[in-house]
């Protein structure tokens, strides 16, 4: 890359600035949820990435864990580092179609992942499928709040960038596509969606909680902490806010058949 390129993107973080934000993102979550989580659980992680909160899971609560991933180790924390959790404990598959057997585990834990499936209901009727009777889904999101500081972030970091690389590819035959882009923030849903519009209001907590009540029942929902997001510079300390949280969790019981 030439010099004025190198100049260009450095406003994006490194894959080593973005394993070390999301580590941090994953750790200060990690000591919210823990404290629902019982010691010596038969512990699910569905989407687990290279298996980061696994890991965390077994050593600190001494949980029997499993994860599932369409591509394990591709993405999460861990994912330029490969050196989290051994691939004999990452099964290949997708949340709608879990490969394991029915009321299986103590905790269900899915962690910003039901925003990247193709189909919310059926991926929370399986979590459910496999969670035992009287285990808990421990499930999160980002929020509208995430979506709004993606925007800004992506308006901020990017803009220059995506001029860069119109200028750059002017003559060729997409000139309209290419402009386009300079003014459009791609979905966090991508490819399920293409706009973040999308996610600013499909990531409303009111919304998610709507879609998870459909399958079980929420007993605590936990806003951690407000954060920037992880792959721009970090134009803000990460905080606990009054005002609302970048992620969203429920914890959750199945549904009585009459609920």
């Amino acid at each position: 890359m030439s010099i004025l390129g190198r100049i260009i993107y450095s406003s994006l973080s490194t894959k080593e600035q973005i394993e070390k934000y999301q580590q941090l993102i994953r750790d200060e979550e990690w000591k919210w949820l823990k404290q629902e989580i019982p010691e010596n659980s038969k512990f699910l992680d569905v989407g687990c990435g290279s298996g980061y909160t696994m890991q965390m899971a077994s050593e600190d609560l001494n949980c029997e864990c499993t994860g599932v991933d369409p591509e394990p180790g591709a993405h999460g924390v861990g994912r330029f580092l490969k050196s989290i959790i051994k691939d004999e404990i990452i099964l290949k598959g997708f949340a709608e179609n879990l490969p394991l057997e029915n009321n299986s585990f103590d905790v269900v834990f899915s962690s910003h992942v039901l925003e990247h499936v193709n189909d919310e209901q059926q991926s929370l009727k399986e979590m459910k499928r496999v969670l035992k009777d009287g285990g808990l889904l421990i499930i999160g999101m980002p929020t509208a709040k995430m979506a709004f500081i993606n925007f800004f972030s992506s308006i901020v970091f990017t803009t220059h960038i995506k001029m860069y690389e119109f200028f750059r590819f002017l003559l060729t035959k997409n000139i309209l596509k290419n402009f386009i882009k300079i003014f459009r923030v791609k979905s966090h849903s991508y490819p399920r969606a293409n706009s973040i519009y999308y996610d600013i209001f499909h990531y409303r907590v009111l919304n998610w909680k709507n879609i998870i009540s459909k399958e079980f029942k929420i007993i605590k929902v936990i806003e951690p902490f407000l954060y920037p997001y992880p792959d721009y510079p970090q134009w803000f300390k990460s905080k606990h806010s009054k005002n609302g949280a970048s992620s969203v969790f429920f914890i959750c019981i199945k549904k009585n058949e009459d609920e």
